[in-house]
């Protein structure tokens, strides 16, 4: 397989992977709703890990297919250093040299885990001294988490994927920061004016972020995914479904903006070859 082959299968497996996520994160608010039976209050309180099991589960069978392990609660720690072989012998066959990696721990904690981790199987590539190697990361966040904590996680996933060693390539490909926004509140409806100049704010205000950090990351493009969730303004609430005894509470219930994001985080195209 040529490395342009490889790069374009790479890149269909990540978006296969993107996809997959919004799916599960879609899902995941659904069975919120299934699961507590009340509406207004799951939308300030969403549940985190089942949004993180309906992931995992979304992209379960795409992992069999692709011989890639789903797991939850990941070590940083290993997900720092597996993205590299555990060492390589360089150098000629008679003289060869054994090379270890660095230590790649997180900065904060070397406890700190990530919701989700793909990895490979580090056989596959040809290497028999590394259990799994780190593919993909995936920190998720439920509803209206703070801005503070949603950043710690795009800079926890930003330096996984920029780790550098010279002992070989990093073999993360791709990393994820997912999160939810209630744009409305229990007791206030918003109209399509109010909805698309709040979602619009929302999209600069993080646009804005990924140039505050371009420096530090300059071979990493950071990119905004959002998908509706809820997306009813008030002006097109239609009585009619909800009988002729739907009031106000109706109109709160059935009506709101809830944004899911996804931040992917990828390595500029040829950049590291540059």
């Amino acid at each position: 397989m040529s490395e342009t082959t490889k790069a374009g299968t790479i890149k269909d497996i990540i978006l296969e992977v993107q996809e997959l996520i919004k799916e599960g994160l879609i899902q995941g608010y659904k069975q919120n709703i299934f699961f507590t039976q009340n509406y207004s209050d799951l939308q300030s309180r969403v549940i985190e890990y089942l949004i993180v099991v309906n992931v995992a589960q979304k992209l379960e069978h795409f992992g069999i297919k692709k011989s890639i392990f789903i797991n939850l609660e990941y070590s940083l720690n290993d997900f720092y250093n597996n993205a590299f072989p555990s060492f390589i012998f360089a150098g000629e066959v008679f003289a060869q040299e054994h090379k270890s990696r660095k230590k790649h721990s997180p900065d904060d904690s070397k406890s700190k885990r990530i919701d989700i981790a793909l990895t490979q199987e580090s056989r596959l590539a040809g290497e028999w001294f590394t259990t799994q190697k780190s593919f993909v990361g995936i920190e998720i966040k439920s509803i209206n988490q703070s801005d503070k904590k949603i950043k710690k996680d795009i800079e926890r996933m930003a330096k996984a994927i920029n780790l550098k060693d010279n002992i070989g390539q990093n073999n993360i490909q791709a990393c994820f920061a997912c999160f939810f926004k209630r744009f409305d509140k229990d007791n206030t409806t918003l109209t399509k004016p109010q909805i698309e100049k709040k979602t619009s704010a929302e999209k600069k205000k993080w646009e804005k972020h990924f140039e505050e950090i371009k420096d530090t990351y300059s071979d990493l493009l950071f990119e905004l995914i959002d998908t509706s969730i809820v997306n009813m303004p008030a002006e097109e609430f239609n009585i009619a479904p909800y009988g002729d005894d739907a009031d106000y509470e109706d109109l709160l219930a059935n009506t709101g903006c809830i944004n899911a994001y996804i931040v992917k985080i990828t390595r500029i195209e040829n950049k590291s070859e540059e």
